[in-house]
C-alpha cells in the first residue's frame, strides 16, 4: 500500500486553511482539526490520500537571492524551497489576485493582474535549485477565496441551511468588488456574509468546500478556480521521488 502523498500548502491564512498553519504553534495536522477551504477541495479534485501541511505566506520568510525575486516570487521560491527540503511531494502556493478594498476593477485589469501574478510566481519557482522533485500548484482566487465559496450555490444553501440567502449568491462571484465596510456592498466577504446569514469563520468555508462541486465552481470562477482545476489535473498521474506516491492511475 503506498503512502499518502506529503503536500505543503503556503496561503493567507485561515479561511484557506484553517488551523493546520504549522508556525501558529498548534500541532502540524490532526483529526478534527478545522481545514479551511483549500486542503479539502484539493482532496476532491486528486481523489488520493494526501498528508497535508500547510502554512501562513507572511510567516515563511525571504529568499536568499539578491537582488530580490520581484512581487509574489519571493515568497512562492521560499515555499518551493521549504517544499523541496522538508520531503514534500506536491506544494499548493495560494495568494489572492485582490484583497484591497474599494472601487471596482474591470475584468480587464483583474486578468491582467492575474497574469501578472502567475509569472512572478513561476519566476520564483525557476529560481529555487534542486527543487525538481516537487511538484507545483497555482491557486489564484479572484478576487479572494471567498469568490470560490461562493461559486456553487446549492454548497451555500445546504452548508447555511434556513439562514441562507440564495438570491445574494452571484452567477459570477470573480466579478464581485466594492468596499468592505459597507455591509450591503458587492464586496465578495460582504456578499458572503450575506448568502450565508452569519460571518463566514474557517469551519463555514471548510464545510462549503466539502459541499460544493468542482465542475459548477468551473463554471461560476472560470478565469481561477479553472485554471486551479486545470494546474492539479496536470500532475495527475505523475510520480514524486520522496514519497514514491502516484497520483492517479
Amino acid at each position: 500500500m503506498s503512502a499518502a502523498l506529503k503536500v505543503l500548502i503556503v496561503a493567507e491564512g485561515p479561511s484557506e486553511i484553517g488551523e493546520l498553519d504549522a508556525l501558529a504553534g498548534g500541532p502540524r495536522r490532526g483529526a478534527g482539526r478545522c481545514e479551511g477551504f483549500v486542503p479539502p477541495m484539493l482532496r476532491k479534485l486528486l481523489g488520493v490520500d494526501l498528508e497535508i501541511d500547510a502554512q501562513r505566506v507572511s510567516a515563511i520568510g525571504r529568499f536568499k537571492k539578491r537582488p530580490r525575486l520581484p512581487g509574489h516570487g519571493d515568497r512562492a521560491a521560499q515555499a518551493l524551497v521549504l517544499a523541496a527540503t522538508q520531503g514534500y511531494g506536491l506544494l499548493v502556493f495560494v495568494k489572492d489576485v485582490d484583497r484591497y478594498s474599494g472601487t471596482k476593477r474591470s475584468a480587464h485589469e483583474r486578468r491582467k493582474k492575474q497574469r501578472e501574478m502567475h509569472q512572478q510566481i513561476e519566476q520564483g519557482f525557476n529560481a529555487v535549485a534542486g527543487a525538481g522533485h516537487v511538484e507545483r500548484v497555482k491557486a489564484t482566487p479572484c478576487r479572494m477565496i471567498e469568490a470560490w465559496a461562493l461559486g456553487d450555490a446549492d454548497a451555500v444553501v445546504a452548508v447555511a441551511g434556513e439562514r441562507a440567502v440564495r438570491a445574494e449568491v452571484p452567477d459570477s462571484p470573480e466579478d464581485l468588488w466594492g468596499d468592505e465596510r459597507d455591509p450591503r456592498s458587492k464586496h465578495p466577504k460582504c456578499v458572503l456574509r450575506r448568502a450565508l446569514g452569519a460571518d463566514a469563520d474557517r469551519l463555514l468555508f471548510e464545510q462549503l468546500a466539502v459541499e460544493a462541486n468542482p465542475d459548477t465552481l468551473r463554471r461560476s470562477c472560470p478565469d481561477s478556480f479553472a485554471l486551479f482545476v486545470d494546474e492539479v489535473a496536470r500532475v495527475k498521474g505523475r510520480r514524486f521521488p520522496r514519497s514514491g506516491t502516484r497520483i492517479g492511475r
